[in-house]
């Protein structure tokens, strides 16, 4: 039987200890950490905004398009550049940009200025093409690959447990300051992360990081990307698979909150501390999913984990008092980080290092655009069928993903495993 991709056997309490010895990645997960904090407040910020803006869910709608698009459109060409440009300052560049952006959401104040909005959720999405792959590619390089794994879940753990903290930290922010200083915050964590970024010593890319892009041409370098996707039958595998679960999952974070006051007459500190058992819930994710992972084949652990993570969206979706809600979204919330730590294993282990910021890309394309997909038609069909519908087709959905997952994703995960076996 495989195991999930972890190299070498170590020990959960053993691999945070030597991780927490290497200083590039213990500053880049600081780094993100607080990043991911500042994102949680200013998405309050935009729910909230729009919330008292418009009553309808189409009001999410657009917001969701204008995260689509930069992702369907440039989605590739940010892994070119993480693979032909210096990985760390393209970080830099992105962060920098972001925390500008962010401050477009200042100048709403009616209905009439949401334009602003969408085009800062446009432009962040934009950043983040470029951002996540070159972050992704670069994580295999600053840990050996016994503690890959380890490295990928903390990563996912550490956004979810933003979760925790940063809906906690958007309503002191708010209560004390008001709405505007949440969306200050998160501008200034976006230039703290690049500051942080700059003190990596990040190894060069394998096919030369000082290389332009032009030289060979961005469209043939999307073009070899895509064509090593296509060739890799494993690694097409679990893209598909992402993809599939990511529809799944998408729904439950745009729509909980207008589920919340329509069932249970809740409201935003009812929803703030239901995201909070969320990355509850991804932290014991974190905690467990190596230990798992040497008991478990990868694809019997990604496939149970989206079959429960279906089992607990349909909960959440006929919970009628407000500790099932709780507990739906803890369950959520490990499923996805010991889901995701793995498949990101995977798809890292598949790449060689001069086409991974293409590979990574092309997964940041799937989850992202997948997500604002999901959250786009949830927030249609939402209007028209009933939020509770859309989360028991949700549920559904993913569900299907983790049978398929159970039989599709052997051969990756074992391919997996062979090379970081022979590295």
């Amino acid at each position: 039987m495989e195991t999930a991709v972890a190299g070498p056997s170590v020990a959960r309490a053993q691999a945070i200890h030597h991780l927490l010895e290497r200083r590039d990645f213990v500053l880049l997960f600081a780094g993100q950490l607080l990043s991911q904090i500042g994102d949680q407040c200013l998405l309050i910020a935009a729910i909230t905004l729009i919330s008292d803006l418009s009553a309808s869910p189409l009001a999410f709608l657009i917001p969701a398009l204008s995260m689509a698009l930069p992702q369907v459109i440039f989605g590739m060409l940010g892994g070119v550049v993480a693979d032909r440009w210096d990985r760390k300052w393209v970080m830099i560049a992105a962060d920098l940009l972001r925390g500008l952006l962010v401050l477009l959401v200042l100048l709403v104040h009616t209905t009439s200025g949401l334009w602003l909005l969408y085009l800062a959720a446009a432009g962040l999405a934009l950043m983040g093409v470029f951002f996540y792959p070159a972050r992704n590619a670069t994580i295999p390089n600053l840990v050996p690959n016994g503690l890959l794994l380890t490295a990928n879940s903390l990563l996912q753990g550490g956004y979810l447990i933003a979760l925790i903290v940063g809906p906690t930290v958007a309503g002191v922010i708010v209560d004390i300051w008001g709405l505007p200083s949440a969306i200050i915050f998160d501008s200034g964590t976006f230039v703290v992360s690049a500051a942080i970024i700059g003190l990596l010593r990040i190894p060069k890319n394998a096919n030369g990081s000082t290389v332009a892009v032009g030289q060979r041409g961005v469209w043939s370098e999307m073009r070899a990307g895509l064509s090593f996707i296509h060739r890799n039958r494993p690694l097409r595998h679990a893209l598909n698979v992402t993809a599939v679960a990511t529809l799944g999952i998408g729904a439950i974070i745009i729509l909980a909150l207008p589920h919340l006051k329509a069932r249970l007459s809740a409201g935003g500190l009812e929803y703030g501390g239901a995201i909070s058992m969320l990355g509850v819930g991804s932290l014991i994710g974190g905690l467990i999913v190596t230990r798992l992972s040497r008991r478990v084949s990868a694809s019997t652990i990604i496939g149970g984990m989206l079959v429960l993570a279906g089992a607990a969206i349909v909960a959440f979706a006929f919970a009628t008092v407000y500790p099932v809600v709780l507990a739906s979204v803890a369950v959520l919330g490990l499923c996805i980080v010991v889901a995701r730590g793995v498949l990101d294993t995977i798809t890292q282990a598949l790449a060689p290092d001069e086409v991974r910021g293409r590979v990574q890309s092309a997964v940041n394309l799937v989850v992202q655009a997948g997500t604002v997909a999901a959250q786009g038609l949830s927030a249609f069909l939402g209007h028209f069928l009933g939020v509770q519908m859309v989360f028991v087709a949700a549920g559904g959905i993913t569900v299907v993903a983790g049978v398929v997952a159970v039989f599709v994703l052997r051969e990756a995960a074992a391919l997996a495993l062979q090379r970081h076996a022979a590295t």
